[in-house]
């Protein structure tokens, strides 16, 4: 019997090298810290796939959510209120929390079923009390599936015996929510934080003045920034890091655009966005150029709301092995949500949040670009920005069950009409049409969104106006991003997520459904012939054959077999298992 190896299948294309990106810190200040391993505890899972704050509000311990919602007011009640507001409540669950904290907050749960929902909503309102079970609304009841938990009490075969116990049941909100949402329901908080109003700066202007006089020495304060000043540090801010992920030189920055500092150049190699190139060949690996990942191109192609929240999440994964994780996250997801509830160009002294961590936050979140931090009024000072009131907002009122393929900024199609509006548009817009003949026409002027585009469609293509330019979609372009790493998932949400306003107004698709196919067929080409190493058997006759073959589809271990030429094609790494079932089959045919 001879055994060969074979090669099935050659379709391996050359991978071209990442684009490279020269490191200016060599080294770092502080060292980086070791990327934590990944954690098998399911939660933190769960956690870290989290679309949106109110998701990941829902995947973590229901003892968590209670010391959110114990939080001393306004905090606690604010984030009590924006989760019956948000998309993680349907709206049978927003009335029945509602109706409980107005009559006390217990009522059994076969009351509620049959007497505030209809008798033939029953699933309904199960699945609404799941809602607020798993937002820590309800006290446990056995809804709420945990990570490993597969019986379904709704929905499993089997399980009326426990659906009849749970009608017995009180559906009891837990203190700490109960608490929250009445103190809300009273008082409504037009604000988490007392505001710094210009009384305050006017007295501080004041005793200033007379202390130049009488020398003594004090620290300078400014003016309260304007909502035009805090948008272009926001913008810029971002555009500082999406530059140096697709490698834009000083020119390509533009003038105001810098380089990120060391503190978020080691975030991004510590996120996965870049990394240091393995094909660097000198000594000294620290000055390897750094790279951008395909985790980095999938970060370019979604909409500014997910961006920001991949940098919170990523923030908040970093603290999965800290002593003090339960209180960040507390401290971290409450700020988040308050901030939510603040208007854009108003600001707030520090001294307000009155914990250690949330001062950290705040100066972790303006390196981000979320907040403004200055000195007003003699103290030091934070001002919310428009990305991280608009992430609150599009979490709060993005429909849950909205594919990601789909969504939308909450915001964007009117900030993005304001701006086409405007007499000289601004870098910041951008709104793509994609025609049937695969042109690409989008509504810009910046570079940094002709380098995006330029991940995918052809540059040789290339043509500018003063607001508009045109590329063309191409199968060597297109294919060329898919080598890169970019999926035809992401290419295809990008024109979603960008598309002009007036498109979304109308009846078409966004993208045209003969351009959406192509792009389906290039990536599929890739993957029409699978490479498999395998082991080629011989077999005797007809019996040796059938005999090995059903064993080896037991073992599924078969790559293909041939009848007419009695050859088996075993998958290499179970070639051994199989060979060891040959040998005995054939000492038991000689035996008999």
């Amino acid at each position: 019997m001879a055994g060969t190896k074979r090669k099935v299948g050659s379709d391996a294309q050359s991978q071209p090298p990442p684009t490279k990106r020269d490191k200016k810190v060599t080294p770092l200040s502080a060292p980086v810290p070791a990327a934590p391993t990944i954690s098998k505890d399911p939660q933190e899972e769960l956690l870290s796939s989290s679309n949106s704050v109110f998701e990941y509000l829902e995947h973590l311990p229901p003892q968590i959510l209670k010391l959110i919602y114990a939080l001393p007011a306004p905090r606690g009640p604010i984030v009590a209120a924006a989760v019956v507001r948000s998309s993680s409540l349907t709206d049978i669950a927003r009335q029945v929390a509602l109706r409980l904290v107005a009559c006390g907050g217990s009522f059994k749960v076969k009351t509620i079923i049959e007497s505030w929902i209809h008798r033939h909503g029953r699933r309904d309102g199960l699945l609404a009390l799941r809602r607020m079970e798993c937002m820590g609304i309800l006290l446990p009841l056995g809804l709420a599936t945990r990570p490993g938990e597969d019986e379904d009490v709704i929905d499993g075969e089997g399980s009326e015996a426990k659906r009849a116990k749970l009608m017995e049941k009180d559906a009891c909100l837990t203190p700490e929510f109960q608490t929250a949402m009445a103190t809300y329901l009273v008082t409504s908080f037009s604000s988490p934080w007392s505001l710094i109003t210009r009384d305050q700066i006017d007295e501080f202007k004041k005793h200033s003045h007379e202390k130049q006089h009488t020398g003594k020495e004090h620290k300078p304060s400014r003016d309260p920034p304007t909502p035009q000043e805090l948008e272009k540090y926001t913008q810029s801010s971002w555009d500082s890091v999406l530059h140096f992920l697709v490698g834009s030189d000083e020119n390509d920055r533009g003038g105001g655009i810098k380089e990120p500092d060391d503190d978020m150049i080691s975030f991004l190699t510590r996120i996965g966005l870049m990394q240091e190139d393995p094909d660097y060949k000198g000594k000294d690996k620290s000055r390897a150029p750094l790279v951008i990942t395909s985790k980095g191109y999938e970060f370019m192609l979604r909409d500014s709301n997910a961006q920001v929240w991949q940098f919170i999440l990523q923030y908040l994964d970093t603290m999965a092995h800290h002593d003090q994780k339960d209180m960040i996250r507390v401290e971290a997801l409450s700020l988040l949500i308050c901030l939510g509830s603040c208007r854009v160009g108003e600001g707030y002294h520090t001294s307000v949040l009155g914990s250690k961590f949330a001062r950290v936050v705040i100066k972790d979140f303006s390196r981000f670009g979320l907040l403004f931090v200055c000195r007003v009024a003699g103290k030091n000072a934070f001002y919310p920005t428009k990305a991280v009131v608009n992430l609150v907002a599009s979490s709060e009122k993005a429909g849950r069950e909205a594919s990601a393929f789909m969504g939308q900024s909450v915001s964007a199609s009117r900030a993005l009409e304001a701006a086409l509006a405007a007499p000289v548009p601004s870098r910041s817009h951008l709104a793509v049409v994609v025609q049937t003949n695969f042109q690409v026409v989008a509504y810009t002027r910046s570079k940094l969104h002709i380098s995006t585009l330029g991940l995918f469609c052809d540059v040789t293509t290339f043509r500018r106006l003063p607001n508009v330019i045109f590329f063309h979609l191409t199968r060597d372009s297109v294919r060329s991003a898919f080598r890169l790493g970019v999926t035809a998932d992401q290419i295809l949400r990008f024109l979603h997520v960008h598309a002009h306003p007036m498109l979304k107004s109308g009846d078409q698709p966004l993208v045209p459904s003969n351009v959406v196919d192509q792009i389906l067929l290039w990536d599929k080409e890739r993957r029409r012939v699978v490479m498999d190493e395998v082991w080629v058997h011989q077999s005797r006759d007809a019996a040796e054959f059938a005999a090995v073959r059903q064993f080896a589809s037991d073992l599924d271990a078969l790559a293909w077999g041939a009848a007419h030429t009695n050859k088996l094609y075993i998958h290499i790494h179970l070639a051994d298992q199989v060979l060891a079932y040959i040998r005995r089959w054939r000492t038991k045919q000689i035996g008999r």
